[in-house]
């Protein structure tokens, strides 16, 4: 159960990742020891599961956002984990996410342009033995990109 004060020690690390010991402390009015005991136990909990830029895809490069339902045409355990292995091994895929309904999985794709993407789609993604079908939604805007997690 998190208590008052891990939840704002978690806020302000969401909005900035970098800040100091001594900043986060103050930000969350704390002394040191215990802001700095807090984390560690926060990141022993698994709370905390590690720590990371956010980049841009845009200035990278990666002018594609796409997502991508996809179903499988066999739901043995085989059929499934040899499809979670082979996406896991593209660096297009930037996240994987079974779910429920018409599609058995939702992955989120990156890629420069149309192009790339349709090299990547027919390339990579099709031949993936047991793949059913794929249906591909592009993002035309970003309207509320993905910032942190409410706590």
């Amino acid at each position: 159960m998190l208590e008052q004060e891990d939840i704002r020690i978690l806020r302000a690390m969401q909005r900035n990742g970098r800040i100091t010991n001594a900043e986060l402390a103050d930000t969350v009015g704390m002394s040191a020891s215990p802001c700095w005991r807090r984390v560690r136990r926060l990141e022993a909990d698994g709370v905390i599961r590690g720590y990371s830029a956010q980049l841009s895809r845009r200035a990278l490069g990666l002018g594609v956002l796409a997502y991508v339902s996809v179903e499988i045409a066999d739901h043995s355990a085989d059929i499934t984990a040899a499809f979670e292995a082979a996406i896991a091994s593209f660096d297009e895929i930037i996240a994987c996410h079974q779910i429920t309904g018409g599609a058995d999985y939702i992955l989120t794709v990156v890629s420069r342009d149309l192009d790339s993407y349709a090299a990547f789609a027919n390339s990579k993604l099709r031949p993936i033995p047991g793949l059913k079908s794929i249906s591909t939604s592009f993002v035309l805007r970003e309207a509320k990109p993905q910032t942190g997690l409410p706590v």
